[in-house]
């Protein structure tokens, strides 16, 4: 199958070529039929260029459209590696200050058992809670912070997929057919003498 635009300059030139003699038919842009009868050889080449450029102005708004679609689509999945990475980093720095409090807590018990105190009772005990509350915290917040920067990838990749969705090569393509069509219809009024 060819590529519209492909298929846009072997309709504009079948028509330029067609319409030069009299009596020939042009093929318009949606499939209706006039005939050229009376047109002056640059009259009919001119609305046969019409009529390729038509096809092929709707060619390049499908490939526009189909080239966003993709973008869209590869932001959208970048995005979500971006959320997996973040969520990945998080859990690596989360672990890392469970150990750094776990080191912190041993230190402190190597210290206050040194000093000959009873490490579960008092300030000894006390102060080995504080650690164990302050690293849960910190490791609590590392999670937290990881989970909403990953909220806020997926966030962005569901805009981007919500654009891949919005994305219609198709209808792109078929606005500018019929835009198109109306000016090739003009012409060949305006040439044809039928215009006002």
């Amino acid at each position: 199958m060819c590529e519209p635009v492909t298929l846009g300059l072997i309709a504009g030139a079948a028509t330029s070529f067609g319409a030069v003699g009299a009596g020939a038919t042009v093929a318009g842009v949606a499939g209706a039929t006039a005939t050229t009868a009376g047109l002056g050889a640059m009259q009919a080449l001119a609305l046969g260029a019409s009529v390729g450029g038509t096809v092929m102005s709707a060619g390049s708004a499908y490939q526009q459209s189909q080239v966003a679609k993709q973008t869209a689509q590869s932001n959208a999945k970048m995005a979500e590696f971006q959320a997996q990475d973040v969520q990945k980093r998080g859990e690596e720095e989360a672990q890392a200050v469970q150990r750094r409090g776990v080191a912190i807590k041993s230190a402190q018990r190597v210290n206050l058992a040194s000093k000959g105190l009873d490490l579960t009772y008092g300030t000894a005990a006390d102060l080995q809670d504080q650690t164990d509350f302050f690293t849960q915290s910190d490791v609590a917040t590392a999670r937290t912070n990881a989970a909403k920067d990953a909220w806020a990838k997926r966030a962005m990749g569901a805009n981007y997929q919500g654009q891949a969705n919005a994305e219609n090569p198709l209808m792109m393509a078929g606005g500018s057919l019929l835009g198109g069509a109306g000016q090739v219809a003009d012409k060949w009024y305006r040439y044809s003498g039928k215009g006002a």
